[in-house]
């Protein structure tokens, strides 16, 4: 039985020796640190960043509509000519430059200069989206970091506990005052927590590679996670965070974007059938196949009015698309403004089940403390049996896990109503 027991402080010590893999951390980051790494590395803000990009290219081109047209050509042409008397080669050339300038186009030059403002809006709404729901995620992957951590913790508390109460039935089978049994037990208990010990470290090796990957950290630049799992007080009311949401969401604003969009694509297609004005110039130089002409400059200006008369029905149909695109994203904006409202909802009910969960667990673990502690006089007194000690210590150890996920829990719902209200970013996370 010696024998056995050793070989178990063996294995407990040498378990309760091992750390998380030895890396080199060169820094350790809290939660603002983590945000701005986030929207400056993450890879999916950036691809969306490109949105931009699209936008201004669109701007040049409704840009242009206020630009003039210019063209330039030039010919060169050569001809042989054989008749009976004589044979010769004649070349004639010219050169032609032409302007053109839309005044009135029905209305489809404004409609997309204003378009481009729009677009510009729209992609500038599509990344402020991203980014409030990017941080929201952060804080649920930082966070699993601590929670992780704190696990690590409660764990290597149950194998210290396991340990030493080792030693205690230990001593007290070799002064007679226990038996083999209860070693056993003892030493079965210590087993059981190094296993969940080594189970907590791997996940939070898991949690935060995941992390270090959302922000665009290699896996060889170590960067270390500080910070605890605070739990702060949930602001304002449903009716605030409606209010909020409506002011600051950016998926919302994007699609009432998306209506004035289509409102002025509607009024590109009707300037199909609407009548254009434009003034042209041209001026160019001639020199003509006859040798001894010295060649002509030529110029012209001219106001061209273009009335449609039959397009076969194009501008008509295409305004009528237009049209029900446009009913389409009305109907997609009142759904939106619904969803928003259930979010609302449902966000502030998370918040309040899981603050609830958390104050149950606050007593849970108090209430384990002390149980592990009359235990333990007990034990040592003789009037409390070895399985009630140790089932206390279990008890204890799930009563911090409990505890530490229930602050968990409550973190991200709220994190969760600030992603809702679309005002994460501007979130601080911590105590106030």
């Amino acid at each position: 039985m010696k024998k056995k027991t050793a070989i178990l402080m063996i294995i407990a010590s040498v378990l309760l020796c091992r750390t998380l893999p030895a890396r080199a951390e060169e820094i350790s980051i809290g939660i603002h640190e983590a945000v701005e790494l986030t929207l400056k590395n993450n890879s999916e803000l950036r691809s969306l960043r490109q949105e931009t990009i699209k936008a201004y290219s669109f701007k040049i081109q409704a840009d242009g509509t206020l630009l003039p047209s210019i063209s330039a050509n030039a010919v060169l042409d050569r001809q042989r000519e054989n008749t009976t008397n004589d044979g010769g080669r004649n070349d004639s050339k010219s050169v032609r430059a032409t302007l053109e300038q839309t005044i009135y186009s029905g209305g489809k030059n404004p409609a997309i200069r204003d378009q481009s403002k729009q677009v510009k809006n729209i992609a500038d709404m599509i990344i402020a989206s991203g980014e409030n729901n990017a941080i929201g995620e952060l804080y649920a992957r930082f966070y699993n970091v601590l929670l992780q951590s704190e696990r690590i913790k409660a764990e290597e508390s149950a194998v210290n506990t396991s340990v030493q109460h080792l030693k205690e039935v230990q001593k007290m089978r070799e002064l007679g005052l226990s038996n083999s049994l209860e070693v056993i037990r003892a030493g079965q208990l210590l087993a059981t927590n190094t296993a969940n010990l080594s189970t907590a470290k791997g996940l939070f090796e898991s949690a935060h590679i995941s992390l270090m990957n959302f922000m665009g950290i290699p896996p060889e630049k170590r960067v270390g996670v500080k910070g605890e799992l605070n739990v702060p007080e949930a602001e304002g009311t449903r009716p605030i965070s409606l209010e909020r949401a409506n002011a600051n969401r950016a998926d919302l604003k994007k699609l009432k974007e998306q209506l004035k969009f289509q409102k002025n694509q509607i009024l590109i297609e009707k300037s199909g059938s609407r009548p254009k004005i434009s003034l042209g110039a041209s001026a160019g130089y001639l020199d003509p196949y006859q040798r001894n002409d010295t060649g002509d400059d030529t110029w012209r200006a001219e106001l061209s009015v273009t009335v449609p008369i039959f397009d076969r029905n194009t501008s008509r149909g295409n305004a009528i698309r237009a049209g029900a695109v446009l009913e389409q994203d009305k109907i997609a904006l009142e759904q939106k403004e619904l969803d928003i409202k259930s979010e609302v909802e449902i966000a502030w009910s998370e918040v309040e089940s899981t603050l609830d969960h958390l104050k149950a667990s606050e007593k849970a673990l108090e209430l384990a403390r002390e149980s592990l502690r009359l235990a333990e006089v007990g034990f040592r007194e003789g009037v409390t049996p070895q399985l009630d000690l140790l089932n206390a210590q279990t008890s204890l150890t799930s009563a911090r896990l409990d505890h530490a996920r229930s602050q968990y829990n409550h973190l991200i719902a709220i994190a969760a109503l600030k992603v809702t209200e679309g005002t994460v970013i501007e979130w601080t996370g911590e105590r106030r």
